[in-house]
């Protein structure tokens, strides 16, 4: 197929004020909540890894306990620092579209061109500044007296701070990833399919560090071995079963390879409460075609991004054939993917 011909609809902030806006502001509150938890997490851990060292002297699992509490702590600061800013900024402007080229990029950051200025965007990952390399727009709000603004991406509706900097040394335009209705070529949904999963692996490998603390503990005290023993025994044996819980988005970048992007007119039937909690829960879809199909999906773990998507734009793009009993679902060129059924 002529992939020129591929083109999507998709969520874009509002022309109002942004705390208006439910799938922004409901990213906020969802990255407020996850900071707090994350903090409360640290601290408990903090607090056992004392307890234990205290009682029965251990050195490897408190250190590793320790360890996982830096980590939640660092993710927490970042959360806050998005949240903070972008309430900061958004509660003082209203938001424009503009055109934008990515000038520079570097890890979590780039440098965008926009409105005879240079914004620096920073925490961003490659599907996102990817987005914004190829469709040469952005939604912006501000910048304030401080040169700090907030930039949107088209289907993100996360407020990603960014803050006026000089031109960098070396600007250019960058190269814009393939757009494919094949899933296995098209880029950008395929490196967020891959980044959700090390995230998730990453979640696995935050408790084997404990689990082997607890390890090195039980062999070096033979009089501890029994309790040390069972704690590394029980959180192992916790992540036979989480890769399972989670194997259709493990599986995601291999669904997504499948087969070919087909679009569905589709309608929210119902999002699990826990989704305004979590930002991410069960959702439920009817799907209908020009010619009359219609059929049932449910998404599982569907994050803000579908659900937004579906309300704005009324469509929702499956891959199929489907790969087994789980194929999935998002949007061509854009860092929107799921997996799903249909029931």
């Amino acid at each position: 197929m002529d992939d020129t011909l591929l083109s999507a609809a998709v969520w874009r902030a509002t022309d109002q004020w942004q705390v208006e806006d439910d799938p922004v502001e409901l990213r906020m509150r969802v990255h407020g909540k996850l900071s707090g938890y994350l903090l409360g997490s640290a601290t408990g851990l903090v607090l056992f890894a004392v307890l234990w060292c205290a009682v029965l002297g251990g050195i490897a699992a408190p250190v590793a306990l320790g360890l996982v509490a830096v980590a939640a702590v660092a993710l927490a600061g970042w959360l806050r620092v998005i949240v903070g800013r972008a309430k900061a900024v958004l509660a003082d402007g209203v938001s424009r579209r503009v055109a934008a080229v990515v000038v520079a990029h570097r890890g979590m950051s780039a440098v965008v061109a926009a409105e005879g200025r240079y914004l620096r965007v920073r925490p961003i990952t490659w599907p996102r500044w990817q987005v914004i390399a190829r469709t040469g727009e952005i939604t912006v709000v501000g910048p304030d007296a401080k040169g700090n603004a907030v930039v949107f991406v088209d289907s993100q509706p996360t407020p990603l701070p960014a803050k006026v900097v000089a031109a960098p040394e070396q600007v250019g335009a960058e190269p814009i990833a393939r757009v494919s209705w094949q899933g296995a070529e098209d880029d950008v949904p395929m490196a967020y399919a891959r980044q959700q999963a090390r995230r998730l692996w990453l979640q696995v490998a935050a408790v084997l560090v404990v689990v082997a603390g607890f390890a090195i503990d039980a062999v070096r005290d033979e009089s501890a071995f029994p309790t040390n023993g069972s704690f590394a025994a029980l959180l192992a044996l916790s992540m036979v079963f989480f890769p399972v819980s989670v194997s259709a988005q493990l599986r995601l970048p291999r669904l997504l390879a499948a087969g070919q992007w087909k679009q569905y007119q589709a309608v929210v039937l119902g999002w699990r409460s826990e989704g305004e909690r979590q930002g991410t829960a069960d959702l439920s879809v009817q799907l209908s075609r020009t010619d009359g199909e219609l059929r049932r999906m449910v998404v599982k773990a569907a994050p803000v991004e579908v659900v937004a998507h579906v309300n704005a734009t009324g469509t929702l793009w499956v891959i199929e054939p489907a790969g087994g009993r789980f194929t999935a679902v998002g949007v061509p060129g854009y860092p929107v993917a799921a997996p799903a059924k249909f029931v």
